[in-house]
């Protein structure tokens, strides 16, 4: 039996067309290190890096190539931000961190670190049962001491979007001092994205999912007001986490003042630099925007087509276009990782299902107690008669 893969929210397949091509060839041709020789070969690899950065710096709306860092996925840069922002653990008051109740743990267990050593306090902010959170309950909390504001752009276990440009815009209108990180894990390369619109100071996000990439690639865009390279590199609002060789500076103890190196050390990633770079130019924007209308048409099918189904409750936005191609679902009477598992063995179709490493999002949706949900994510690639299959064994499953 072939297998159906409807599980792309958490990594993409099939990947986009070509990077097994441009993966041989770079391994056969370009395999070497950026900024560690004056050789032709070390340059051009140099090279690939830049581009990189100059196509996902167009993504995501930055003004300049150089403010996009690399990094191993979202998860790495969420770090870089959670603890470079709290060097500093002498304050006599923790400074104030709000999470929304939808953050993945990639934001979570960070904070949490921080917090165990007095060096922040969290608030939450709750969402309503469809994983909505209200902007303004946002708002409305940020004060002088708040340091930083995290949302999920889109959820991961039930898509829904959140409104990042009008907490963003609000900052920095009232002129607060807060900077907003933004967890686009699940959005680059689905929906738009424009850091300059939407005030957003530090975007983390991932390769291999929406950017059809390979795992283990990403990035972190950084604004002025995160790190201004006109400043003390000392006196930043966020600080290296890690410390290494970067090809220059040498004599320094430190790391470097400027972007993009500062947060860079040792020897990158070139490999996924130069598949992800493949990925990125393999697919235009018209491409993607009609992907996101194909995968929504596809989630729409399949709530009409088990809608109403005794035992089977559908989870998170009521509306398509208030979330991203995902579709969480709960059928009475069964854990998750069973559905999962007779999905699989047998139907043919790989799905995700528990918690999604996001407890807290569960207990907003409701889902906690049931052991989290089964997750349908289709792809570019998916058909309807997949997605009718999907909808088939679901309704046998609940109604058996």
């Amino acid at each position: 039996m072939e297998s159906i893969y409807l599980d792309n929210a958490c990594t993409s397949f099939p990947k986009a067309p070509g990077i097994d091509q441009a993966a041989a060839m770079f391994l056969r041709e370009q395999a070497f290190n950026p900024a560690r020789g004056g050789y032709a070969g070390a340059i051009e690899t140099g090279r690939i890096l830049d581009r990189l950065r100059e196509k996902l710096a167009k993504l995501v709306g930055s003004p300049s190539p150089g403010r996009v860092v690399l990094t191993s996925g979202s998860t790495h840069a969420i770090n870089l931000c959670a603890l470079g922002m709290f060097e500093d653990c002498a304050r006599a008051k923790p400074r104030r961190v709000l999470v929304t109740s939808m953050t993945h743990n990639a934001i979570t267990r960070p904070l949490a670190r921080q917090a165990s050593r007095g060096v922040i306090e969290i608030v939450e902010i709750p969402g309503d049962t469809q994983g909505l959170i209200e902007p303004s309950a946002i708002i409305e909390a940020i004060d002088e001491r708040t340091a930083l504001v995290c949302m999920t752009h889109a959820s991961n276990v039930c898509g829904t979007i959140q409104p990042i440009g009008e907490v963003g815009r609000a900052i920095r209108e009232r002129g607060l001092p807060a900077l907003l990180l933004v967890d686009a894990a699940q959005s680059a390369g689905v929906l738009d994205l424009n850091v300059e619109r939407d005030a957003i100071d530090l975007l983390a996000f991932s390769g291999h999912k929406g950017l059809r990439g390979p795992t283990g690639i990403g990035g972190l865009f950084v604004s002025t007001r995160a790190f201004d390279e006109k400043g003390e590199p000392s006196n930043q609002r966020l600080m290296p986490v890690l410390s290494g060789g970067t090809g220059g500076n040498t004599t320094e103890p430190i790391m470097p003042g400027g972007m993009p190196k500062r947060f860079e050390p040792g020897t990158p990633n070139t490999l996924g630099a130069a598949v992800l770079l493949a990925a990125v130019e393999a697919i235009s924007d018209d491409e993607r925007a009609r992907s996101l209308a194909h995968e929504r048409a596809l989630i729409s099918r399949l709530r009409e087509r088990i809608g109403g189904t005794a035992g089977i409750r559908l989870v998170g936005a009521d509306r398509v276009e208030d979330a991203t191609p995902v579709q969480s679902i709960v059928i009475d009477g069964y854990e998750p990782t069973d559905i999962a598992t007779i999905l699989d063995q047998s139907f043919g179709i790989a799905v995700r299902a528990g918690l999604h490493c996001a407890p807290i999002a569960h207990a907003t949706l409701g889902t906690l107690e049931s052991g989290g949900t089964v997750r349908v994510s289709p792809g570019p690639h998916t058909t309807e008669q997949e997605i009718d299959h999907c909808a088939d064994a679901l309704r046998e499953i609940a109604t058996s």
